[in-house]
C-alpha cells in the first residue's frame, strides 16, 4: 500500500508557518497574562492580610469629644407628635401646623408646648443640666422628620425669645426612640454621648397620667435609683373621663407584663412606630448600656440582672 506524502504542497507551507507563528504568540499572551494575575493576587495578600508596624488603620469614623463634659443632669421630654408648619403662634396652636392622631386633635398641642416651656424653664434653672428632646420618625404623613426634630425647633423658638438664649446649645435630639420605654433609655445614651458621663439626675417632663409608667415601670427596668428621679406630669385643663382606662389598656397594663417592651404586641407598636427603617448605634456609641439593650428574658418580667453604670 501506498504511503501518503505528509509534506504539505509548497503554496500551503507560508501559511502553516503563519498559523504557527499566532498560536505561539496567543500563547505567550496567555502565560504573561497569568504571570500578571498571579503577582497581583500575591501582592494583594500582604497588603490586605499583614499589617505593617508603621502602618495604622482607622477602624472607625473620627467624632469630636463629647462637647458638654461637665452637665451632670438630664432633662427629658418624650414627643408625643411632629410639628411640620411654620414657626409662629398661630400655627404652632393649630392642629394643621402637626401631624396628629385622631384623639390627639383639639386640645392636646396646648399640653405639647406648655412640656415644652417647662423643660426650658428648668433647663434655665440648671446650668449643669441638658434637655434632650426624645422621638423617632414615627409618623408615613410627616415624612422623615423626627419628634424630637419638631420639639427641639420649637424650643428654640420660644428660647431665642427669653435673655437666655446662650442656653440654645445646651438643647440637643433623640432620633431613634418607638415608646415610652426607649424615650428614656436611649436619651440616656444620648446624655453620654454629649457628655461623656451618665446623669446623675433625671427629670422627665410628660403627661401627668403617664408617671406611674415612667417611675414604677421603665425607671425601675434601668434600676436607676428612684431618689435621684423626678417625673413633672402636665396634662390638658380637661382631661378625658376614659384616660386612666386607655393608659392602663395600651400602656400600663402591657409593660407590666412586657417590661422591656420585646415581645407581641409591644414588639410590634416599635415595627409600626419606624415606617422609614430607622436604626440607632447606641450599643456602640453606649456600650455600658449594650448588655440592657439586647436584654429581653423569656418571663418577660424578670428585671436586668447585670452591672449598670449608676
Amino acid at each position: 500500500m501506498k504511503r501518503k506524502n505528509s509534506l504539505l504542497p509548497m503554496y500551503q507551507q507560508p501559511m502553516a508557518a503563519a498559523s504557527r507563528f499566532r498560536l505561539s504568540k496567543r500563547s505567550t499572551l496567555i502565560a504573561a497574562l497569568a504571570l500578571f494575575l498571579s503577582a497581583s493576587l500575591i501582592i494583594n495578600y500582604f497588603v490586605v492580610f499583614t499589617k505593617p508596624s508603621h502602618i495604622s488603620y482607622a477602624i472607625a469614623d473620627p467624632i469630636p469629644d463629647p462637647p458638654h463634659p461637665t452637665l451632670t443632669s438630664l432633662i427629658m421630654v418624650p414627643g408625643h407628635a411632629i410639628y411640620h408648619g411654620i414657626m409662629n403662634e398661630s400655627d404652632l396652636n393649630n392642629d394643621e401646623g402637626w401631624t396628629l392622631e385622631e384623639f390627639q386633635k383639639g386640645g392636646q398641642i396646648k399640653v405639647f408646648m406648655n412640656h415644652i416651656k417647662k423643660s426650658i424653664e428648668l433647663l434655665q434653672d440648671d446650668e449643669k443640666s441638658l434637655l434632650v428632646m426624645s422621638g423617632g420618625e414615627t409618623r408615613p404623613l410627616a415624612g422623615p422628620l423626627s419628634e424630637a426634630q419638631s420639639y427641639w425647633q420649637i424650643a428654640q423658638y420660644y428660647l431665642s425669645k427669653t435673655s437666655s438664649s446662650g442656653s440654645l446649645d445646651r438643647i440637643a435630639t433623640e432620633e431613634h426612640a418607638r415608646d415610652s420605654m426607649e424615650n428614656l433609655l436611649f436619651s440616656i445614651c444620648r446624655f453620654y454621648e454629649l457628655t461623656g458621663n451618665y446623669p446623675e439626675k433625671i427629670t422627665v417632663i410628660g403627661f401627668e397620667f403617664k408617671k406611674e409608667r415612667f417611675i414604677n415601670i421603665h425607671r425601675a427596668a434601668l434600676r436607676y435609683p428612684i431618689e435621684r428621679f423626678h417625673y413633672i406630669g402636665i396634662d390638658p385643663e380637661e382631661t378625658p373621663k376614659d384616660v386612666a382606662k386607655g393608659e392602663n389598656q395600651n400602656s400600663l397594663g402591657p409593660f407590666e407584663q412586657d417590661v422591656y417592651g420585646c415581645h407581641g404586641r409591644l414588639w410590634q407598636k416599635k415595627l409600626d412606630r419606624n415606617p422609614f427603617r430607622r436604626q440607632h448605634a447606641y450599643r456602640q456609641t453606649c456600650p455600658a448600656l449594650a448588655p440592657l439593650m439586647g436584654y429581653c428574658p423569656t418571663s418577660r418580667t424578670e428585671i436586668f440582672p447585670g452591672t449598670l453604670p449608676w
